[in-house]
C-alpha cells in the first residue's frame, strides 16, 4: 500500500488543520504513521496527484485507487469588503500557523501573526474555535466571534446527564475578550496546549 500526499508532512488535516493546542502532532499523528510504516505502508510526500503524478500511471501501478482528498476548500462569503487586506479562510490562518510552528517553532515568520491586533472570526464550530485559540495564543488585542447559532445557555438543563447543578460558563454570540501580555510568552511554546470540515470559518486580522 502506498499513500501519496500533498503537503510536505503525512497526516493531511490532522497533521496541519488541527493546531497543536488540541492535538500533539508528535505523540498522536507521526507515532501512528510510524506504526504504519513498520506495518509496511509506503508513504509519498509532496505528491500532487495530476501535477507531480500522472493519475494515468497510477492506475496502471496499482490494482485500486482509494481517493481521500481532504476538506480544505473553504465556502467564500460573497459579502461587501470581502477582498480587503487582512481577510484570510480559516485554514490558510490555521494551516500556516502550525506549518511554521512546527518548522521552526514560528523562528521563520511564514504565519499570519494575530499578535497586538483586532481580530474577527467568523464562524464557529470547531475550526471558529481553533481560530480563536490560535489568536489569543498570538497574544492579539481584542477578539470577537460572530456564531450562526444562538446563545448557549448559563447553566446545562436538568434533563443533561451528570448535571452538578453549578452550571457553566457560556460565550456570548460576539464575544470581546482581551488577554493579559504576561501570557504572551505561552503563545509559541511547542509543547504548550494549544484546524474539521467546518471550512465557513474566517479571520480579520486588522
Amino acid at each position: 500500500m502506498t499513500v501519496y500526499e500533498r503537503a510536505d508532512r503525512i497526516g493531511g488535516l490532522l497533521m496541519y488543520g488541527i493546531p497543536n493546542m488540541k492535538l500533539d502532532k508528535r505523540i498522536v499523528v507521526e507515532r501512528r504513521v510510524k506504526l504504519m510504516e513498520d506495518e509496511g505502508v509506503k508513504f509519498v510526500t509532496n505528491a500532487d496527484i495530476g501535477v507531480t503524478h500522472d493519475a494515468g500511471e497510477l492506475k496502471r501501478q496499482f490494482d485500486a485507487i482509494i481517493l481521500a482528498t481532504g476538506a480544505t476548500k473553504p465556502r467564500d462569503l460573497p459579502m461587501p469588503g470581502r477582498n480587503l487586506k487582512g481577510v484570510y479562510f480559516a485554514m490558510e490562518f490555521l494551516t500556516t500557523n502550525t506549518k511554521s510552528l512546527l518548522d521552526s517553532n514560528h523562528a521563520d515568520g511564514n504565519f499570519i501573526n494575530a499578535q497586538g491586533k483586532d481580530v474577527i472570526v467568523i464562524g464557529g464550530g470547531d475550526t471558529g474555535n481553533d481560530c480563536i485559540g490560535t489568536s489569543m495564543r498570538h497574544d492579539c488585542r481584542s477578539l470577537v466571534n460572530f456564531e450562526l447559532l444562538p446563545q448557549p445557555p448559563p447553566a446545562a438543563p436538568r434533563t443533561t446527564p451528570g448535571r452538578s447543578g453549578r452550571g457553566f460558563s457560556a460565550p456570548t454570540t460576539a464575544t470581546r475578550r482581551r488577554r493579559p501580555r504576561s501570557a504572551a510568552t505561552r503563545a509559541n511554546s511547542p509543547s504548550s496546549p494549544r484546524n474539521s470540515s467546518a471550512m465557513t470559518a474566517a479571520i480579520s486580522v486588522a
